[in-house]
């Protein structure tokens, strides 16, 4: 990453960080606060559901009481004395319900019959044990009970708050068990209190639900005894409305300083990495060979001294490199010279040896000398065809054209090299193992001269004992490599660093500069000739060359 960007994000981390640290603290802090807040409420409206039941209850309690201390209904006793099945009807309850304000009332006889039914005009003559227990209360106070009552889908049980009085004229005693139906009447009106959405349940069935809330929700309930339950659900989405609001202007403000800050850190960056950014251009030249680079920029401080500097050392870099390549490059020639005249007296030893034998012959008329003269032509032709081989091997060296880059598929062209061997020598067997569509930029001719060297060689290494030659080709990500193993004896580890250098061999008859040429010609394609393998078990050469996209 370059260092303009580098103090750009510098600038921007810093005027995140303090950011960073705000948000989950003021978020926690809010989300607390708030969450405080709708408990609050939450309490506060439980508590008035709670009182406007108790009223309810308390208002039912009252009416019952009304009833049964009205004439109307001291009327009523006193005819039921005498007649109870002319005085009290199947539809006398209801108008004294409905003029209390009741919802729930039953007139039962001292054996808990009812006489008549208010809420259910229809059990006039049948026990009702379930209200009738209401009598046998203690408190004044109304209990939750399940009360039946007929509605579009026939008869159904509905909590209700209902209470219980006597009413005696004489001997005679009749019950008055009255009250109100927990309903959509006081589900719809627990909700306008609270602002919660509110369900009565008798058990796990849902009797009455009233209001709506926005998801997330969360519930209170409100238990009535074993007949009825009150569930009060409030919304939380004002809450995560508020929060989200926060955390927008979080992000808008977050948005807002990180602009400024990322421009103020270009700003600043750019004036701070202008002469370090030249700095490295000149550099990078430099390594790519530029040795005359001098870096104009205007700098101050540090940075200005060393701009001088650079400058300087480029200039002394340039001579001191001009004279040290003059130096190698005549020290290489040197040793080429010594090693070619190394090479090039091993041959002319027995071509004098052989010219001195015929001499002496000749002068002594010994009559051995045609058959000496056969003998020692030989010698000597065959040495001056070796004295030629070196001549041209090295003359192949020295002239190595540049290579003429083009794509080649690598596998193509093992392939094309391993048809020249089609018939290998007996007991040597050849295998390949190619990865389809490894390409690489590189002269055919010369890669083609290389494979076909390291084939012949590997064959060579194997002609006595037999073997097995494998060639592979496999790319990776950035590589094109083939690889060329044999199973001939190997090569010595003392002998591998030395193994691509001109004019030495481990072979006889060998001249030392084919595996020179090979590494040379993969230098040049900016790849490179790697030999390994365990002593004993073969060799094994790696080339290695750019991979093409």
């Amino acid at each position: 990453m370059r260092l303009r960007t580098r103090l750009a994000l510098a600038f921007a981390l810093l005027a995140l960080v303090p950011l960073a640290v705000m948000v989950p603290f003021t978020l926690t802090e809010l989300r607390s606060t708030l969450s405080r807040g709708l408990d609050a409420r939450m309490v506060g409206a439980t508590a008035s559901a709670q009182e406007a039941v108790e009223r309810a209850a308390a208002n039912a309690r009252r009416a019952v009481e009304e009833l049964v201390e009205s004439s109307a209904m001291e009327d009523l006793a006193r005819e039921a004395r005498e007649s109870p099945a002319r005085a009290i009807r199947a539809d006398t309850a209801q108008p004294l319900m409905k003029s209390r304000g009741l919802t729930v009332l039953s007139l039962f006889d001292r054996k808990g019959t009812t006489l008549s039914s208010g809420h259910l005009p229809a059990r006039r003559g049948d026990p009702d044990p379930v209200l009738f227990a209401v009598t046998r209360e203690k408190s004044p106070k109304p209990v939750p009970v399940k009360v039946a009552v007929r509605g579009d889908q026939g008869l159904r049980e509905v909590p209700a708050l209902v209470t219980a009085r006597p009413v005696d004229y004489g001997d005679s005693r009749l019950w008055v068990v009255g009250g109100v139906l927990l309903d959509q009447g006081l589900a719809a009106h627990l909700s306008r209190l609270t602002g919660a959405e509110v369900s009565l349940l008798s058990g796990d069935t849902v009797v009455a639900k009233a209001g709506s809330v926005t998801p997330p929700t969360v519930a209170r309930v409100l238990p009535l005894g074993e007949a009825a339950t009150v569930r009060l659900v409030f919304s939380r989405a004002a809450e995560r409305e508020a929060t989200v609001g926060v955390f927008r202007s979080f992000l808008l403000l977050a948005g807002l300083g990180l602009g400024f800050a990322v421009l103020l850190g270009l700003l600043m960056s750019r004036r701070i990495t202008q002469p370090v950014e030249a700095l490295t251009s000149g550099a990078r030249r430099v390594g790519e060979g530029a040795w005359d680079v001098q870096v104009q920029v205007k700098a101050t401080g540090e940075v200005g001294e060393l701009v001088k500097t650079f400058n300087h050392m480029t200039t002394e870099l340039r001579s001191t490199t001009e004279r040290l390549v003059a130096t190698e490059r005549v020290a290489a020639w040197q040793e080429v010279a010594r090693r070619l005249a190394h090479e090039i007296k091993n041959p002319l030893t027995p071509i004098r040896m052989s010219l001195e034998t015929l001499m002496a012959v000749q002068d002594a008329q010994d009559a051995r000398f045609p058959a000496l003269f056969r003998e020692s032509a030989g010698v000597i032709l065959e040495e001056v065809d070796r004295l030629k081989r070196i001549v041209d091997e090295f003359s192949r060296f020295a002239r190595l054209p540049k290579p003429q880059l083009e794509p080649v598929d690598l596998g193509e062209l093992a392939q094309n090299v391993l048809s020249l061997y089609a018939s290998p020598p007996e007991g040597i067997s050849i295998h390949s193992e190619v990865q389809p569509g490894v390409v690489a930029k590189a002269d055919r001719d010369q890669l083609t001269q290389v494979l076909v060297n390291l084939v012949k060689n590997a064959e060579e290494a194997m002609a006595k004992g037999g073997g097995a030659l494998h060639v592979r080709v496999r790319g990776s990500e950035q590589d094109a490599v083939v690889e060329v193993q044999d199973s001939g004896p190997g090569i010595p580890p003392e002998h591998r660093a030395r193994i691509f250098e001109p004019y030495f061999t481990t072979k006889d008859g060998g001249t030392g500069l084919g595996l020179a040429i090979a590494a040379r010609i993969l230098q040049e394609h900016g790849g490179k000739l790697d030999v390994g393998g365990e002593p004993g078990q073969g060799a094994c050469f790696t080339l290695s060359l750019p991979r093409e996209r």
